[in-house]
């Protein structure tokens, strides 16, 4: 299900707010305006009040051991320090900022405009 939109949700707002009046009969109808515009959205209030969660897309897999890969492919391009930083790579389950930020400056000079 989706959720309600921001317009919606100030409006379904103030309509719960009418909900402490002192007045019966404002109450009942700001209930039932409540209840019928979450119908209205196709909506069940569960879905209103525990929206669906927004799914994060993950990085691709194995991208930056594949850059890995195109960098050692070019050994002449590579400076001494820059293939042992490399060929440690792989044993890692997962690079760090500074380790990603290595290997980007590393490819972004061996393999310039071919990546």
């Amino acid at each position: 299900m989706t959720a309600l939109a921001k317009t919606d949700r100030v409006r379904l707002a103030k309509l719960l707010g009418l909900l402490g009046s002192e007045h019966a009969g404002e109450r009942d109808a700001a209930g039932l305006a409540a209840h019928r515009m979450v119908q209205q959205r196709g909506l069940r209030w569960s879905d209103v009040m525990e929206p669906a969660p927004i799914e994060k897309q993950l990085p691709e897999l194995g991208t930056w051991r594949q850059t890995v890969a195109a960098c050692l492919g070019q050994p002449g391009s590579l400076r001494r320090w820059e293939v042992c930083f490399l060929s440690d790579l792989p044993a890692f389950r997962r690079l760090s900022t500074k380790q990603r930020y290595c290997l980007k400056e590393i490819a972004d000079r061996v393999l310039g405009a071919s990546r």
